[in-house]
């Protein structure tokens, strides 16, 4: 979830315009050894200020746009750092209270109330709704816990009381800026907010409806467009894929040389596709596998297997393939010959198994696992 946080406050940062004139923050610190200072750091400014019996106050002189937020994150330390370089200097030395650790809040009033609880890592902003909101929203994404995956079962189980909650915040609150970073994360980024990215898909239509309530607010600061265009993109690669027809793509072998998919299509009655990237530790380990069933069927006309490398670069690419030696094809496809396949296949994970009906230029199945291959194959 750190990796969620990262790319969330990356987000805000980026959004964020011009701010405010004396933003008052006054902070109130529990702890059962106090540190000497306090800092807030805005993008690239550092305010410092003495935490003096538990308490410290910072009057930050920027212009404070109510339509719009700011994020900032709060550090504790014993140590003196005048800037955002010697911060991460002492950032990578522990010497952050407690180590490694930043409270982050969002400045949406010029005076704001805060407690921290360093023994709990625990931070909690009075009488600011963004503040509320984002701590909830950010309480229910961590509940994903990726050091130890349950069963299929209970991860689906998983998946949907997160979304629930999702959706019951997005609602508690008015259409703003931090619900439409909020919600375009979840459309574009699924995979840091559920177990199977296929989770967004599968609440759909309460996302649409949560949508349109939203844009109904007819608020200035929340962008439904952007939105919208978000959830589009999100059904369009998510939707089931049988029946699609194949593009044309073009795919490159390891000598450099072009040729289209269709290329292939005469020679087999289905092309069974690979799609991997040798950055893909799960890619890697289940080739071994699809040799044997590629070993299993070489016999049988009907059926022609493909590795295809994506997102991948052709040196690194190619150094693999010449340390194994698989029997079956394989080839790299570039993003910039066809940059909508991955959307038109529903290629949102990997590796992906694609399997392609060559005389009618159709997907026949997609998005398995490598181990119902075999009774997918007997079935065609």
């Amino acid at each position: 979830m750190t990796k969620f946080l990262f790319v969330l406050i990356f987000t805000f940062l980026a959004i964020s315009n011009n701010y405010g004139q004396n933003i008052r923050l006054k902070f109130k610190v529990y702890a059962d050894t106090l540190p000497a200072y306090s800092y807030v750091l805005i993008n690239n400014d550092v305010f410092k200020t003495e935490v003096k019996s538990g308490t410290c106050e910072f009057v930050i002189n920027k212009i404070l746009d109510k339509g719009h937020f700011n994020f900032a994150q709060l550090a504790l330390s014993d140590s003196v750092f005048t800037n955002r370089e010697d911060f991460s200097s002492f950032f990578r030395r522990h010497q952050i209270f407690p180590p490694n650790f930043l409270y982050s809040f969002i400045i949406d009033s010029n005076d704001l109330t805060i407690d921290i609880n360093i023994n709990a890592h625990q931070l909690k902003v009075y009488g600011s709704d963004l503040n509320k909101q984002f701590t909830e929203f950010e309480a229910t994404a961590k509940t994903l816990d990726l050091t130890n995956i349950p069963a299929l079962e209970e991860q689906i189980r998983g998946d949907n009381n997160r979304m629930t909650e999702f959706l019951k915040i997005f609602k508690k609150y008015s259409a703003n800026k931090l619900s439409e970073e909020h919600l375009t994360f979840l459309l574009e980024y699924p995979s840091l907010s559920f177990y199977n990215s296929s989770s967004v898909f599968q609440h759909k239509d309460s996302i649409y409806q949560l949508i349109q309530l939203l844009k109904k607010e007819n608020s200035p600061y929340f962008d439904s467009e952007r939105v919208l265009k978000k959830y589009q993109d999100m059904v369009t690669l998510y939707k089931p894929k049988e029946n699609v027809p194949v593009p044309n793509f073009t795919i490159i072998n390891s000598r450099g040389e072009k040729k289209y998919i269709r290329e292939l299509y005469n020679s087999t009655e289905y092309l069974v596709i690979d799609f991997w990237g040798t950055w893909c530790g799960p890619c890697i380990a289940q080739h071994p596998e699809l040799q044997r069933i590629v070993n299993e069927y070489k016999d049988n006309g009907k059926f022609k297997f493909l590795g295809i490398a994506v997102n991948d670069k052709f040196t690194t690419w190619k150094q693999y393939l010449e340390k194994h030696q698989y029997t079956y094809e394989n080839y790299i496809f570039e993003n910039r010959d066809y940059p909508n396949l991955q959307k038109e296949l529903g290629i949102y994970s990997f590796p992906r198994y694609v399997i392609v009906n060559t005389k009618e230029n159709r997907v026949v199945r997609s998005n398995f696992k490598i181990d119902q291959l075999r009774d997918i194959l007997n079935t065609l």
